[in-house]
């Protein structure tokens, strides 16, 4: 098997580069590099420069390195930039998608794994989100990659591409300091960003139906979603696999705004207290994963715990930022 991992450089590309390269397995990285680092990648991991809406590219990178699977990582993912320019997210995102099938379906490849997230379910009101809970996203960033879960099965049916669809839920930690998240997009490297800059955290509001007023979350450590990535890679290289298949990759466990940043105070020495700001738009009172089905068909679960995420995260960013 030889793997393509598109948006191989990024966060979460690099670290499943390197879950996939660790375990034996043949890997190339394609990437924009608009938010991807290719010091991030293993050395003897080929990285090509270019973009999944590059048809020429992608099927010459297919010929070229012989690849025998895909796993489509690179999309836009900011909520908030998706409201303001759902064009450049649709085309991206799901241009970019269909793109990369046609040169799949054409080179004759037959192991696709997407990359998908949680925010296909919007605003659930259940305890746990499984599977079968309906998909309502609030975002055009949720309805592209909903709109990608479903034609990656509808290109799989076609052409007989065996699929899985990952749904993550909110990702964070580093397996180590040189892989952490370099952006200031998600809940903790936000919360880091504020108390280097000597300002406190924000909690975005603190009225919702909860135990203390505060949105509750579902944490994955970016290394344990690495290792889902490897384990759905394994099942679909298995000679008898075929169809599709569509899990939660999440801890099962909620952990509230409130209580992640009184985390992140213990873990930086630095337990100033959040000022409460207004509610942002879409954000729902709860969203946790139930993590059964991954268990059951990947034999995956999450092994890391939400102190030790922080605590990778806060080692990485303290190395990239200089502290």
């Amino acid at each position: 098997m030889t793997w393509l991992i598109t948006g191989g450089a990024g966060y979460i590309g690099a670290h499943v580069a390197w879950a996939m390269a660790g375990a034996g397995e043949r890997v190339v990285a394609l990437d924009d590099l608009s938010a991807g680092v290719p010091a991030r990648l293993p050395a003897d991991v080929p990285l090509v420069r270019g973009s999944s809406l590059d048809g020429a590219l992608l099927k010459r990178i297919l010929a070229e390195h012989a690849v025998t699977g895909v796993v489509h990582l690179a999309a836009r993912k900011q909520v908030a930039e998706s409201v303001a320019q759902p064009t450049r997210y649709y085309r991206e995102n799901v241009g970019g998608l269909a793109t990369l099938l046609d040169a799949v379906a054409e080179a004759g490849i037959e192991r696709f794994l997407f990359s998908s997230s949680a925010a296909v379910y919007g605003n659930p009101d259940v305890e746990l989100i499984t599977e079968d809970t309906p998909c309502a996203p609030m975002s055009p960033y949720g309805e592209t990659k909903l709109a990608g879960e479903r034609l990656v099965r509808a290109a799989g049916r076609a052409h007989g591409i065996a699929t899985v669809c990952l749904r993550y839920f909110n990702v964070a930690g580093a397996a180590t300091p040189e892989l952490a998240d370099t952006g200031v997009f998600n809940v903790v490297p936000m919360v880091f960003d504020r108390l280097t800059r000597d300002r406190a955290p924000r909690i975005f509001g603190d009225d919702y139906p909860t135990p203390d007023g505060t949105c509750i979350r579902d944490y994955i450590h970016v290394a344990d979603l690495a290792d889902a990535h490897l384990a759905a890679a394994r099942r679909l290289s298995a000679p008898d696999t075929a169809g599709d298949l569509t899990v939660n990759i999440g801890r099962g466990e909620g952990v509230s705004v409130r209580e992640l940043v009184t985390l992140i105070g213990e873990v930086t020495g630095d337990t100033r207290p959040a000022v409460v700001e207004a509610r942002r738009p879409g954000d729902a009172p709860r969203a946790v994963a139930s993590a059964e089905l991954a268990a059951r068909e990947l034999g995956w679960t999450a092994r890391r715990g939400v102190r030790e995420m922080v605590g990778s995260a806060w080692r990485g960013w303290l190395l990239h930022h200089g502290g």
